[in-house]
């Protein structure tokens, strides 16, 4: 009876499925998962810095390497709204392992391929490999236990984005040396590592209802999912404007190519020290009041951007919205998992990230014509405008009588 005891006392159980994991094999998971993720995600990024590589050495158009890039993103919005729902069914597993494997495949693909049409279907499985990967990523992350969800969902956030910056400044420093191909080569080795690592750990088993395998759309129905969704647009309006914008924007106020660099590295420097950080708080908090408070930070410096006239005020200030945004992201997903109906998390964190792919698409596109065609200032400003409707949507609709996540401990007992 003694021993029987301990064993339960060391168990903490996960209120998404009827897998008691001991506390260190969900540590070990939870390790597990960062580094197959900061392994993907560097991956399925480093082609970025080899893309004028790419286009100098094939001879390809800007045409033709924009459509390979964009055919990634793509894939992967396509393949989060229609495959994330499997995981919910019981391919949790398989997701994860099939999405190191196309991550693999691509990167062979790029590294061997000297056609444009080769090169295109690689970046093509690398989307579809982030779609498959990181909303099953993200939904373990979420029902390994109550305790500390919102911290792993803060340090998986940092693994992804990590990641996505260190793929491209090693792939940068690989190619001098190396040559073109080896940096995808050497990447594809990692993803192999990332499907070693996932195939072989335990995992929890999600929640198991009628409802699970729908499609992820149908989640728009759900109140409380349709608020989440609403608060991801927002924080993807100002994503989309930087990654069009950014480098353009700095370069007309006389930034070097250096400079434009630095500033990159220094935004993503909050995300990756931040978001862990963001649990002690969003714990504490109604996690949608939560990231409605970090727009009231984000509305005002988006807008003041277009009047500066030296690239130092906007490098300086990007750090500290890129510190809001850092808090905001762990506190989105605890509200998605919250919010997600039994047996559909994985579903409502494949529809959570392909609304941020959605939105991010749709505002690089108008914001690099609108910035040609109004200037910066009015760019900044319409988009600060977009976040803060949508802040005072969801701030509405969170005050409605029908809303009853009230606190933070309300939105742990709706996803039971």
């Amino acid at each position: 009876m003694t021993v029987r005891t301990r064993r339960l006392r060391r168990r903490t159980p996960s209120p998404f499925g009827p897998l008691a994991l001991t506390r260190p094999t969900i540590r070990r998971v939870e390790a597990t998962i960062l580094a197959a993720g900061l392994a993907l995600a560097a991956s399925n990024s480093v082609v970025f810095a080899l893309m004028g590589n790419l286009q100098d050495t094939y001879g390809f158009s800007g045409r033709g390497i924009g459509v390979m890039v964009a055919t990634g993103f793509v894939t992967s919005l396509v393949v989060q709204l229609l495959a994330s729902p499997l995981a919910d069914r019981g391919w949790l597993r398989h997701m994860l392992v099939f999405g190191g494997v196309l991550s693999v495949a691509g990167d062979l693909l790029l590294a061997a391929g000297s056609r444009l049409s080769v090169l295109i279907v690689g970046r093509a499985l690398i989307g579809a490999a982030s779609g498959l990967f990181f909303p099953a990523a993200r939904a373990i992350m979420a029902s390994l236990s109550d305790e500390g969800r919102s911290a792993r969902l803060g340090r998986q956030a940092s693994s992804e984005l990590g990641g996505f910056v260190i793929g491209p400044v090693i792939g940068g420093a690989l190619v001098g040396p190396l040559g073109l191909r080896w940096p995808f080569l050497i990447f594809a080795v990692f993803a192999l590592v990332s499907v070693t690592l996932v195939a072989t750990q335990p995992l929890p088993t999600l929640v198991r209802t009628a409802e699970s395998g729908r499609p992820a759309i149908g989640l728009l129905r759900e109140r409380h999912v349709l608020t989440a969704v609403l608060l991801a647009a927002a924080l993807s309006l100002p994503t989309g404007m930087y990654e069009a914008l950014w480098d353009r924007f700095l370069t007309d106020l006389g930034a070097s190519d250096n400079v434009v660099g630095l500033s990159i590295a220094a935004y993503a420097i909050p995300y990756i020290t931040m978001s862990s950080l963001a649990a002690k708080f969003v714990d504490r908090w109604n996690p949608v009041r939560f990231v409605l408070g970090t727009l009231v930070l984000i509305v005002p410096l988006t807008m003041i951007y277009g009047t500066f006239r030296s690239p130092w005020p906007p490098m300086i200030f990007g750090v500290i919205e890129a510190g809001a945004q850092a808090l905001a992201y762990p506190a989105l997903q605890v509200a998605v998992a919250a919010a997600a109906p039994p047996g559909r998390l994985a579903a409502a964190q494949g529809l959570i990230g392909a609304t941020n792919m959605a939105v991010a698409a749709v505002v690089s596109f108008l914001a690099a014509w609108g910035y040609g065609r109004s200037g910066p200032r009015t760019v900044f400003m319409a988009c600060a405008l977009g976040v803060a409707v949508i802040g005072v949507i969801v701030a509405i609709r969170a005050a409605s009588p029908r809303n009853t996540l009230d606190e933070a401990k309300s939105f742990s007992s709706s996803a039971r």
